[in-house]
């Protein structure tokens, strides 16, 4: 019966996980997925778990058969749970407008939040929270001891739950949706509860006590020292696993099979520690009495295993860890020895509170609802309390003191504790409280997500936060000695940048809508970033009202320390600010927008897919104003391309008159309405370009005509349901579909490579419908020459600059045959931003060889190509910049119809290069300005 009940408790652990991974999913979708919402739903399912354990320790010993009643709660959590995951996306529907009224009242709104989640969850919780103590119950009741089948089935629920944390991210939610894994993990109750009834034929009923037996047997004086025990380490284990993932996260790739892979370590442990205890109390049935020593040595394992960290992590360099086993290389070593150590302490405590406790029911009720409530409060406590006010580094210290107080607490109150070996372990404790590593994250850890991202030698760090969300990190981005834009970090991952080429994308989910739309007055934005959609936003004086969601407090609360005031968009007074869920507001709002726009995380990213799916456009799709207009973000570089195939049908699918355009390289931003088809003159259209304020901005990141809009189409309609015509669209029930292989920075699949194609995409612009019905006419044919040097933008900012092809050529291109200045300014490395911070330099920062290099190349931009040489020249004193400006300076005279000099300097550098002994820096040069291989360049030397 054991070896049989183990297997059928390994099946319901793995149950349990799936749908625990399910209901989560499915309730952020219900109530939100701020850090509240996510909270407060896990308070409610913890609590659920504590109420079943609260009742079996009242009430089981009336069970008469406690494996039959064991195979009724599988039944019950099979049914209730994939009720749950069925009916949560239903209950969203009318849950959050009838919450609408507590709109900014966040406790009111949390209360009933958590109200709602612990009563959805309620039945399949409390049922999981029975499920130990009666199985316990029925093989102690045939005479096994009691700690050895506690870790046991301990041991083996929680390593199906590592299959079920696994399997469900790997395999089921990908080929079978949310739905059908519910159903595989419903059949999996249903399995273990046939097994269970099977089983309870074949035994007799337990014992029943007589009449009030219950209540004498509750947990006395001497069971409070292990029950403080039991609540303050599964305080301390959901507390670590919260800080170790934060921790992690600044190394690990934010994604859901991330996380999944990180928690099954953590249940690892768990499992391995409640076997090992089995076999220890098998061995040793008085083995509880090493329990204080177990406890200081978890302690001395958090200290030890954090400040072993520069060890794991080193072969890693500033690289993204990628994959189960590279995050299994850095995670084992940092969490797995303390969750091991709590799976051996759980199992001694039970064991010792059983020998306080004459009843095998009490004893394992007391002892999980202890543990569980700790558990709930501990990761309550280390979102909201460790990591803002403590940050990662003290809360690890913390807890490690803590697991030391466990065991100076039973080593005061029992004194079957104080044997040599507990004192040894008490001793290593103390030593590596002395040696704790304090200053490491400041100074090792922290810097990696940092060094990988900085762009510039002169970059520095301007804030760090570690939030109740996130960690972030802004980096202030300089040239020059002064700041030209900004870069916000989240964890391990760069998240936005007010840089000339980001603001270039971000801004045009404003300025395109804003040109097509007749009177745009009400404007939502969804994820706040940096600010710069938002700055775009409240520059356009016809928006009455903006609306701004991000589900990050921390991020708007920071926003002032990067900006101006006159330059924080969050101070306008139109802007009204929502801390909450991008879904969540579009399903509680009555309102209705002209246009909604937004730039979330990528959707491969964890828990951010559901703004990406077909029932997300349905919320923007019914919260837009008749003709009002969504611009969302289409981020090819961190989506494959069946997962932006997926995308882009649920998009189309919502928005009859879809339309794909460019922003900046693979960042491209998808176009929707609701039935607009008033078209706008030409000089609305244009209006922007005649606000002194929007026309600075717009000339800055590229846009120095209207009718370049129009060169930055790819498709319309007609052409994305063309190429989608076979794929299924991205839903909240299969979620998995936006994943695949993440594109490499050095190739593009065919189907967004062929999104680089101007000359199709100039065919597809002249017949578009959609350009037809909203474009102005005379706009439309002064668009088409434009395609041409939207060429080269694409050729540079995709990062695929072909080998061979000239940067001089295309710069002669754009300076000759168009009168645009930013692409000549990008294609020598160069923007406006930069250009700015030369036109306000002081006398000093112009003696720096790096702004006569910038002063040159503006002056290129500008065709005044002569005046251009002696600051080229000049640049050329820096070693670092010699080869460039050297190759730049030799364009410029080519520009200036002064070919024989610049033949005459093409040798005069590379026979000083030559002479150097080291050819490389100059070769390297040639190749990127002019295109050339060695071999070509020395042939041009020749003649």
């Amino acid at each position: 019966m054991t070896a049989a009940l183990s297997l059928i408790f390994f099946a319901s652990g793995a149950s349990a996980l799936v749908f625990e991974t399910l209901w989560f999913h499915q309730a952020g979708l219900a109530l939100g997925n701020s850090v509240w919402a996510s909270s407060l739903v896990l308070a409610g399912f913890m609590g659920g778990l504590a109420l079943g354990n609260a009742l079996a320790a009242r009430w089981g010993d009336r069970l008469a058969d406690p494996v039959r009643s064991y195979a009724y709660l599988e039944v019950a959590i099979a049914v209730t749970g994939t009720g749950l995951v069925f009916g949560l996306p239903a209950l969203a529907r009318w849950l959050a407008p009838a919450l609408r009224p507590l709109e900014g009242q966040l406790w009111l709104l949390n209360t009933c939040r958590l109200v709602v989640a612990f009563g959805a969850l309620l039945v399949p919780s409390t049922a999981m929270g029975l499920t130990l103590p009666l199985l316990t119950r029925a093989l102690t009741s045939a005479g096994a001891a009691f700690g050895r089948v506690l870790g046991g089935l301990y041991g083996w629920n929680t390593l199906g739950a590592v299959l079920g944390a696994v399997i469900a991210e790997t395999h089921l939610i990908g080929a079978l949706g949310i739905r059908g894994t519910a159903l595989v993990a419903a059949s999996a109750n249903m399995g273990a509860a046939a097994g269970a009834w099977l089983l309870a034929r074949r035994s007799g009923p337990a014992r029943v006590p007589p009449p009030g037996g219950t209540a004498a047997v509750r947990p006395g004086r001497a069971a409070h020292p292990w029950l403080v025990a039991a609540f303050v380490s599964g305080f301390l284990l959901l507390a670590l696993e919260i800080v170790w993932f934060r921790f992690l996260g600044l190394f690990v790739l934010s994604r859901s099979l991330s996380f999944a892979v990180m928690l099954a370590i953590v249940l690892a442990g768990i499992a391995v520690g409640g076997f090992a205890a089995a076999r220890w109390l098998a061995r040793c049935p008085a083995a509880h009495v090493r329990a204080g020593g177990v406890a200081f040595a978890a302690g001395a394992c958090c200290i030890a295993s954090y400040a072993a960290a520069p060890l794991y992590l080193a072969p890693f360099g500033t690289d993204l860890i990628v994959g189960p086993g590279a995050i299994a290389r850095v995670g084992v070593p940092l969490m797995f020895p303390a969750a091991f150590l709590s799976g051996v302490f759980f199992t001694l405590a039970g064991a010792a509170l059983r020998a306080a406790v004459p009843s095998d029911s009490v004893a394992v009720g007391a002892l999980t609802f202890a543990n569980t409530t700790g558990a709930a409060i501990g990761s309550l406590m280390a979102g909201f309390v460790l990591l803002p006010w403590l940050g990662m580094e003290a809360s690890v210290y913390l807890a490690a003191l803590v697991y030391g107080g466990v065991g100076v607490l039973l080593l005061a109150t029992r004194p079957t504790q104080r044997g040599v070996a507990c004192l040894v372990s008490a001793a290593v404790f103390a030593a590596a409280v002395a040696a704790f590593p304090f200053g490491t994250m400041e100074t090792r850890h922290l810097r990696i997500p940092i060094q990988r991202w900085l762009r510039s030698p002169e970059d520095r760090v301007e804030l760090v936060r570690e939030g109740v969300v996130e960690t972030l990190i802004y980096v202030d981005q300089r040239i020059l000695g002064t700041t030209h834009s900004h870069r916000l970090i989240t964890n391990a991952l760069s998240m936005a940048s007010s840089d000339n080429s980001a603001r270039r994308y971000m801004n045009l989910y404003v300025y395109l809508p804003v040109a097509l739309h007749p009177d745009p007055r009400r404007a939502l934005l969804v994820s706040y970033g940096l600010g710069s959609t938002a700055e775009a936003v409240t520059a356009t004086a016809s928006f009455a009202s903006i609306d701004i969601v991000d589900i990050s407090r921390d991020i708007l609360e920071l926003s002032p320390r990067v900006r101006a005031d006159s330059e924080n968009p969050l101070a306008d007074p139109r802007v009204t600010v929502h801390v909450e869920d991008g879904r969540y507001f579009l399903q509680s709002t009555r309102r209705r927008f002209d246009l909604i726009t937004g730039e979330p995380p990528p959707p491969a990213a964890n828990g951010v897919v559901n703004l990406y799916t077909r029932e997300y456009f349905e919320l923007v799709y019914d919260r837009l104003a008749d003709g009002g207009m969504f611009s969302y973000w289409l981020p090819i570089h961190s989506v494959s391309e069946p997962g932006s195939r997926a995308i882009l049908r649920a998009f189309c699918d919502v928005f009859a008159d879809c339309t794909l355009w460019h922003g900046v390289g693979r960042d491209l931003m998808l176009l929707g309405t609701r039935g607009a088809s008033q078209r706008v003159s030409a000089e609305q259209f244009a209006r922007q370009w005649r606000d002194p304020k929007i026309a600075s901005e717009l000339t800055a990141v590229g846009f120095e005509r209207p009718e370049q809009l129009g060169a930055l189409f790819i498709g319309d309609a007609t052409y994305l349901n063309e190429v989608t015509r076979n794929d299924a669209p991205l839903v909240d029930d299969f979620p998995k579909r936006v994943l695949g292989p993440t594109p490499r920075l050095d190739q593009l699949s065919p189907l967004h490579a062929s999104w680089t194609d101007t000359d199709r995409a100039r065919e597809r612009f002249r017949s578009s419908a959609f350009v037809a019905a909203l474009w102005p006419p005379e706009l439309r044919e002064a668009s088409l020459p434009y395609f041409d040097s939207q060429r080269i933008i694409n050729a540079l900012t995709f990062g695929l600059y072909p080998p061979g092809r000239s940067r001089a050529r295309d710069t002669h291109t754009i300076l000759s045959e168009t009168s645009l200045h930013a692409p000549a300014l990008w294609l020598l490395g160069s923007n406006a931003d930069f250009q700015r911070i030369v036109a306000e330099a002081d006398d000093a920062t112009r003696a720096d060889p790096n702004f006569q290099y910038q002063l040159g190349v503006g002056l290129v931009a500008q065709r005044r190509f002569d005046e251009a040489l002696e600051p080229l020249r000049l640049a050329e004193q820096n070693p670092g910049n010699f080869a460039l400006a050297s190759a730049v300076r030799i364009f410029a005279l080519c520009e200036a119809g002064r070919r024989d000099e610049a033949h005459r300097l093409a040798n005069e550098r590379a026979e000083a290069m030559s002479r150097a002994g080291d050819m490389r820096d100059y070769w390297a040069a040639m190749q990127e300005i002019f295109g050339l291989a060695p071999p070509a360049i020395a042939i041009a030397h020749g003649g």
